[in-house]
């Protein structure tokens, strides 16, 4: 059996912070960061869960995961993480079972500094 080596992911997360001011624009800043809240609890929650999928083999499970963040993360200027979650999905349509790991570990890295990249979003609004 191959030995699988765990890499640290350092990819800088990218935010599109033009569709996030739109979006607050529209919204109002209170309202906008309500919203913001929920869907970055939500993307968290699917991070978590698309996870535990690939690690228990549970391809289903995962692919809607992924078509979830696909769609949820663009709504909050997360299009890199949405990428990486069509690259998920098109692996698991595919079959392609070698690359889920990797794919997953770099979603739940990048993920998880967006998220707290977008956490920071209410006291970066506050400077401005």
């Amino acid at each position: 059996m191959a030995e699988i080596i765990v890499f640290r992911s350092c990819e800088i997360p990218k935010l599109n912070y033009p569709e996030i001011e739109i979006l607050l624009g529209h919204l109002g800043i209170e309202q906008g960061l309500q919203v913001f809240e929920r869907v970055v609890f939500e993307i968290s929650d699917k991070l978590c869960q698309l996870e535990l999928a690939i690690h228990e083999g549970d391809l289903k499970s995962a692919e809607r995961r992924a078509k979830t963040l696909r769609m949820l993360c663009p709504q909050v200027g997360l299009e890199s993480l949405a990428h990486i979650a069509n690259d998920m999905v098109e692996a698991i349509l595919h079959d392609n079972t070698h690359a889920l790991p990797a794919i997953c570990h770099r979603m739940v890295c990048l993920g998880e500094a967006s998220l707290f990249q977008l956490a920071e979003l209410p006291r970066m609004l506050v400077d401005r």
